[in-house]
Formats: structure tokens, C-alpha cells, sequence
């Protein structure tokens, strides 16, 4: 894990609770982001980036970068991030995310296994409390509707599964990382629910607090 990324998702609210970025009033935009983390991709070396992340480089030496389904745009000399259309504008979560990706992706491809969040090296001990992956957006909007759920899904790139129980959904997010939805709509008798799994190797390619940043996007798009 970079410094630069402990450092930005680090701030905490005035309780001492760790904060979730878009909590933070100066935490919004692609300008809010630390210096150090487009350093810290720029430092890698074009080829190796390109080859971990699975980015495409082009010859003027931006990437483009595949994320949820649409094709981002990450000119990192002019530190700008562009996004496609019919998606959120590309914002200060979205950037922390697709530019720590470029820095630590490796060229493992997927390991084929989806894991929760909690079997991930660490995550046990992670994804808890404050870093409890976003569900409520979700949940909000789908938790009585779930064809539409899948609908939005496949938007993002998430493609249908059947799955014994629950409506579920499975894609890559990122070109490196696999990402798996279960929805488990309300009922007379319990509230909806919503899991996420992940491939197997998502931790190699992002770490925890990236991953964490990555499901809060998800949830918006999702959501949106």
C-alpha cells in the first residue's frame, strides 16, 4: 500500500471515527487529490503499468483505463481524469481509485475464485465498522425491485448469474478485478440485503482501503 493512499483516506470526522471521502467537504473533486498519488503512478514505468493494469497507453502518453464499463481517460502529466458518458463525472474517489490501481496492479490476471471481503488477505479486520462495504444506496433504490437492479448491473458491466438464492451479478470493474453482487430484495418477513465478492486476487491489484473506495463508487453508479 502507498503512503499517499494511507495518507488520503485517512482524515477522520470531529468524533474520531475514520470518515468516508464523501464526507469530507474538501475531499469532492479530481483537485483534491494528494500530489503524491498522481507522483506515485507517473514513477512506474509506462510498459509495466500498462502490462499490471491491463491500461491501454496511448502514444501521447495518457492511459485509458477501463472502469465499470465505460472507458476512462487518465492524462497523468496534466493530472486530469476524464470520464464517459452516462456515468457519474469523474470525482475524487473515482480518481483515487483508477490511479492506485494503475500504480500497484500486477500482470496476474484473475485468479478465478470469488472470495468475500473478509477472506482477502487482511480483510478480516478491514472491512469492518467504518470500512463496512456500502450498501445502502443500493439497497434504497433496489430493495423492492431487483430486475431493475440487474438491469443497472449490466450497465456497469456486471452480467446476470443464477445463483440458488437472490438476484445476482458478476463482471470486472476494473480489467483486473472481478466484482459480484447478490441481492436479496424484502420481503414480508426481512429487510433486503446486498453482498459483494471479489476475485480472489483484488488485493493484489488494489489494496484494502482502494478496494473499500472502489464499492463506494460501485454503489453510487449503481445507485444513481
Amino acid at each position: 500500500m502507498s503512503k499517499a493512499l494511507v495518507n488520503e483516506m485517512r482524515p477522520k470526522l470531529e468524533n474520531g471515527r475514520p470518515a468516508r471521502p464523501e464526507e469530507l467537504k474538501g475531499y469532492r473533486t479530481v483537485a483534491d487529490l494528494s500530489p503524491e498519488l498522481w507522483l506515485d503512478a507517473a514513477a512506474r514505468p509506462a510498459a509495466q503499468a500498462a502490462a499490471g493494469s491491463g491500461a491501454v497507453r496511448r502514444p501521447d502518453g495518457k492511459f485509458v483505463l477501463s472502469y465499470m464499463g465505460g472507458d476512462y481517460l487518465l492524462d497523468l502529466a496534466g493530472r486530469s481524469l476524464g470520464g464517459p458518458p452516462g456515468h457519474l463525472p469523474a470525482d475524487f474517489q473515482k480518481a483515487l481509485v483508477l490511479l492506485s490501481y494503475l500504480t500497484h496492479a500486477q500482470d496476474l490476471g484473475l485468479a478465478g475464485r470469488m472470495v468475500a471481503g473478509r477472506e482477502l488477505n487482511g480483510g478480516d479486520m478491514f472491512f469492518t465498522g467504518p470500512h463496512t462495504l456500502r450498501t445502502a444506496p443500493v439497497i434504497q433504490k433496489f430493495g423492492r425491485d431487483p430486475e431493475a437492479f440487474l438491469r443497472k448491473a449490466a450497465g456497469l458491466g456486471l452480467a446476470r448469474e443464477e445463483q440458488g438464492a437472490g438476484y445476482a451479478c458478476r463482471g470486472l470493474v476494473l480489467p483486473h478485478i472481478a466484482v459480484g453482487c447478490v441481492l436479496h430484495p424484502a420481503d414480508e418477513e426481512f429487510d433486503a440485503a446486498l453482498t459483494y465478492t471479489f476475485d480472489a486476487y483484488a488485493h493484489y491489484h488494489l489494496p484494502l482501503d482502494g478496494l473499500w473506495a472502489m464499492i463506494n463508487v460501485l454503489a453510487e453508479e449503481l445507485a444513481a
